[in-house]
């Protein structure tokens, strides 16, 4: 997908072109990830706004998309907008399995105070 960038200078070797405000680059990432039609990787968000914008900026743009609800980081460092296929049913699998994560981490530490008969273990040096 070529940027569109205001072109200030252009010859048979070289094209200079104005970096995008934050605000742009914002818009640029969201249209990019949204023309893919599927989860990007942080790879090829890299590889598309090198020279563009580094990667600070872009990390920036990226908070910024899932502070909106615009995008969601999915497993692998991958990026999404949530009307993709498959990724609210990600987004779903995650929660289930965090939740479960809990509450065997809750019965664990249940288990381990009955065990103790409800006093913290002393500590070894």
């Amino acid at each position: 997908m070529p940027l569109d960038l205001k072109v200030l200078y252009e010859d048979e070797e070289v094209v200079v072109m104005k970096a995008p405000t934050d605000e742009e680059l914002v818009e640029l990432v969201y249209k990019f990830i949204k023309s893919k039609g599927r989860p990007v990787t942080w790879k090829e968000l890299r590889d598309e706004f090198s020279g563009t914008a580094g990667e600070d900026r872009l990390r920036r743009a990226l908070s910024r998309l899932r502070r909106e609800g615009l995008i969601v980081e999915l497993r692998g460092g991958r990026y999404a907008t949530p009307d993709m296929p498959g990724v609210m049913e990600e987004l779903e699998e995650r929660r289930r399995r965090r939740a479960l994560r809990e509450a065997i981490s809750l019965e664990f530490k249940l288990r381990g105070r009955r065990r103790r008969g409800g006093r913290a273990a002393p500590a070894t040096n």
